[in-house]
């Protein structure tokens, strides 16, 4: 099984991540850690890329602390829109599944997040989305 874990340094990846070290644990798996650093037009600066690097990090951090293999993670840095970077890579990559996690507030957008409710509208690939409370 191949899971992509999209991360935006909140605790809602960190809780997505946790989920999807629990289910490739169960399975033949390869994780692959993606951040989407917006595209504003302009080349990424070294704030942007030491804020990806930490960000990319403590999500390994967690999938090893977990019990999953470093040499089964892959990571990617990406600039663009995060939704749309998210299913490109998912099926550049071969995916079977993407977990992220999402914000709890009030109505659709704020209960899911904007990145994840566009995620589940434009994705082939079957969405796992973790919930702010869930805790494993």
């Amino acid at each position: 099984m191949k899971i992509l874990i999209p991360t935006d340094g909140s605790i809602y990846s960190s809780n997505a991540a946790r989920v999807a070290a629990k289910i490739a644990l169960k399975h033949e798996y390869e994780l692959i850690v993606l951040h989407v650093v917006p595209d504003k037009g302009f080349s990424r600066k070294t704030w942007q890329k030491e804020g990806a690097d930490s960000v990319i990090s403590t999500i390994t951090d967690i999938l090893v602390e977990s019990g999953c293999d470093s040499d089964k993670i892959e990571v990617l840095i990406e600039d663009g829109s995060a939704p749309e970077k998210i299913v490109e890579v998912a099926k550049d990559r071969g995916v079977d599944r993407i977990v992220i996690g999402t914000q709890g507030k009030n109505g659709l957008k704020k209960l899911v997040g904007s990145v994840t409710e566009k995620v589940l509208q434009i994705s082939d690939v079957l969405v796992l989305v973790v919930p702010p409370n869930y805790i494993i």
